[in-house]
């Protein structure tokens, strides 16, 4: 739940490439009608310089609802950039009943290294996937104290609804693809809203931004879109299409929900299985993003170097390729397969 205690916008007085910087954030304090750029200070360095995080915020001249979307947590996960970077570019404020947060390299330690883990220094060094962190610790490592950062001085009494924006990892790639806990009712029309290619009714897991926020009673989803390190202008136009829909959804913009996921066909599923490569080879995988499965399907093989199969996969399971391993290398624990299907 968000507490009734608000703290006050804190700027700190530097000024990075133009952009005035804060470290604490109260979206009451800022004028109506107006859309802001800030540089949020997050946690610091082994060299004693900190860490800063680029925020956008399009604040309605109209009171109403407040949406995060928020991008960056795993630093190789670059499409959701796109989708705040072109969705702003078309906001008014001025046309606006309520507040749309966009929150980009949300962990600017792991963007710079263009890694899905924040990395640590201490002791000959280290990595974390903050988006298992969440609220943070402020007594923790700087991964857990960003995330401590991020949660209590940005986001807390700013969000009413909130989206994730990731992709698959280095060297493997998902469709338009949705989480959401379909237990709760607002997750899943938002989910719904998304002309996704995949839903997966999932309940979450302890620690990401998506559960963190739920369990605070704030309903959020994570939007998966393809592949990392790359731009797809398909699933960045499908995105900012769904998140169109929200916003009309919440009364933030007018309009009508053209494309949502009934029209689109999503598959929604409540289970994934992940198939991984038992031994180190090169990879060759038999199946195609989306393709129906049967059980005992071969979907992949493993060669080595010389041609020769080492290890061939099969489906345990009926249902839909929901991601790929596009790596042609794979060592043992590689993913190489992930069905979606119910149960």
């Amino acid at each position: 739940m968000q507490t009734n205690l608000k703290k006050s916008t804190l700027y700190n007085g530097d000024i990075i490439n133009g952009v005035p910087v804060i470290t604490q954030l109260n979206l009451d304090d800022l004028v109506a009608g107006k859309i802001y750029r800030f540089m949020f200070k997050g946690a610091d360095m082994n060299i004693g310089q900190s860490w800063y995080v680029p925020v956008i915020i399009a604040k309605g001249v109209n009171a109403g609802a407040k949406l995060l979307l928020n991008t960056g947590i795993h630093g190789d996960e670059l499409n959701g950039s796109r989708v705040i970077q072109q969705l702003f570019a078309t906001l008014d404020p001025n046309q606006l009943s309520g507040t749309i947060m966009g929150v980009l390299q949300a962990c600017p330690n792991s963007l710079m290294h263009i890694s899905k883990n924040w990395y640590l220094s201490t002791d000959g060094g280290d990595y974390v996937n903050m988006n298992r962190t969440f609220p943070g610790k402020l007594d923790g490592d700087s991964a857990h104290q960003h995330a401590y950062l991020l949660w209590n001085n940005l986001w807390l009494n700013n969000v009413d609804y909130a989206i994730d924006l990731h992709s698959q990892s280095t060297d493997t790639i998902y469709p338009l693809f949705v989480f959401a806990d379909y237990r709760n009712p607002i997750c899943q029309r938002m989910a719904e809203l998304i002309p996704a290619d995949q839903i997966k009714n999932d309940e979450g897991e302890k620690g990401t931004l998506e559960t963190t926020f739920i369990e605070h009673n704030i309903p959020a989803i994570t939007i998966e879109l393809g592949a990392a390190r790359i731009y797809q202008s398909d699933y960045i136009a499908r995105s900012i299409e769904g998140i169109h829909n929200i916003l009309i959804e919440f009364r933030i913009t007018q309009g009508e929900c053209e494309h949502n996921a009934h029209k689109h066909t999503s598959f929604v599923g409540n289970e994934m299985l992940s198939i991984r490569a038992k031994v180190g080879g090169y990879a060759e995988i038999l199946v195609q993003l989306g393709d129906e499965v049967s059980a005992e399907q071969i979907v992949a093989r493993q060669l080595n170097p010389f041609g020769d199969i080492i290890c061939q996969y099969t489906s345990p399971i009926a249902g839909k390729v929901l991601s790929l391993g596009t790596g042609a290398t794979r060592e043992a624990g590689g993913l190489l397969v992930r069905i979606l299907f119910n149960k």
